[in-house]
């Protein structure tokens, strides 16, 4: 009987997502005859949920962190996150146990914390599957990760290590998989497909930035794009994720002064090519966004990280001298403009990337 797996993630934040996605890809090239789904586990219940937590993260991510942080402060003990799970549970619950019963798993990966949630479930109670928590925030994950203390877990860094050993995980329970981002990362594109598609994207001249921020996109873009505008010589790639207000704020600034060299995207699937394709990336101090522009050996510029969760990434950049933590919009442009006059062609060091191995674990889990 081939095996029945279940990728469950949501889209508040876009790198449980994008790693949820990876995985589902490696799975299946893997094991042709498994059946493999990805589940967001807010798409079962009241659209109002999904709506409150997705949506409200990618705002208060955005525009009004102060409500992150106190969401954050007020789930930093166990007690808060049991409630909070069990209010969730009592209207997602019954409607994601339908769902299980429908596909009957038999491996349940979570790319977001939400086991202690799902082990409460009749299905996971009666059918017992086996189920594995991937630790996404690589270097300082958030307690509310750790609270099933019977599940298995991928860490992907010696702090995370630290942490779930600090919140009681055994150490049988827990696996170490580095980076976890998409296989073709580990090498660059060929320069004749580097020009191909500069061609095909306009790129006017040789020196291009790109802004990335995840899902939410970056909160200083339309700033940081008006400071950028003012420099000579630069392609500007500007992703928006799911902003979809800000791309069309840009989209009318593009119209109304005709900048050619300005490209803008919303969510893309194509964030290898346009790493590739830049000489300097400005991102938020995502886990995965770092690991991608790492592997590419690209200038990175973080200009912001959540806290709490972000801050060890932030850290990890400073004290490896891998790149460049600036906040101002203003700076930000001094520094890309600095790197384009004494631009220096990058090492290349071997990037560690353990995402088939993690896919070979599950599938012999």
């Amino acid at each position: 009987m081939p095996q029945r797996i279940l990728l469950v993630y949501t889209k508040a934040g876009g790198g449980h997502y994008s790693l949820a996605l990876t995985l589902y890809r490696l799975l299946r090239q893997l094991e042709p005859s498994a059946e493999i789904e990805l589940f967001n586990v807010f798409e079962v219940g009241p659209r109002w949920i999904g709506q409150a937590i997705e949506d409200g993260y990618n705002y208060s991510v955005q525009k009004q962190r102060w409500i992150f942080t106190i969401f954050s402060s007020f789930n930093s003990n166990k007690p808060a996150i049991s409630t909070w799970a069990r209010v969730l549970g009592s209207r997602l619950g019954p409607r994601i146990n339908e769902y299980l019963e429908r596909f009957q798993p038999d491996k349940l990966i979570y790319c977001y914390p939400v086991n202690h949630g799902f082990r409460r479930l009749r299905y996971l109670k009666q059918r017992k599957p086996k189920t594995l928590t991937i630790v996404s925030d690589f270097y300082s994950p958030h307690i509310y990760w750790f609270l099933d203390t019977k599940d298995q877990y991928v860490v992907a860094s010696p702090e995370a290590y630290t942490i779930a050993r600090r919140n009681r995980i055994p150490s049988e329970n827990l696996h170490f998989f580095q980076n976890l981002i998409d296989p073709k990362f580990g090498s660059p594109l060929p320069a004749a497909e580097v020009i191909r598609l500069k061609d095909e994207l306009g790129l006017q001249h040789p020196y291009t930035v790109l802004i990335t921020g995840g899902g939410a996109g970056l909160k200083i873009t339309w700033r940081l794009v008006q400071e950028l505008l003012k420099l000579e010589g630069i392609n500007l790639l500007v992703v928006c994720g799911y902003n979809q207000r800000l791309l069309k704020q840009l989209e009318a600034l593009k119209a109304r002064r005709n900048l050619q060299h300005l490209h803008l995207f919303g969510y893309t699937n194509q964030m290898y090519e346009l790493i590739n394709v830049s000489n300097v990336v400005v991102t938020k101090a995502g886990p995965a966004a770092i690991a991608e522009i790492l592997s590419q050996h690209k200038e990175m510029i973080v200009c912001d990280y959540i806290w709490p969760q972000e801050r060890g990434n932030v850290e990890l950049l400073q004290q490896e001298h891998l790149g460049y933590y600036i906040r101002n919009p203003r700076r930000i442009a001094e520094k890309i403009n600095l790197l384009k006059r004494q631009e220096t062609p990058s090492e290349a060091t071997p990037t560690p990337n353990d995402a088939v191995k993690l896919a070979q674990f599950i599938l012999e889990m």
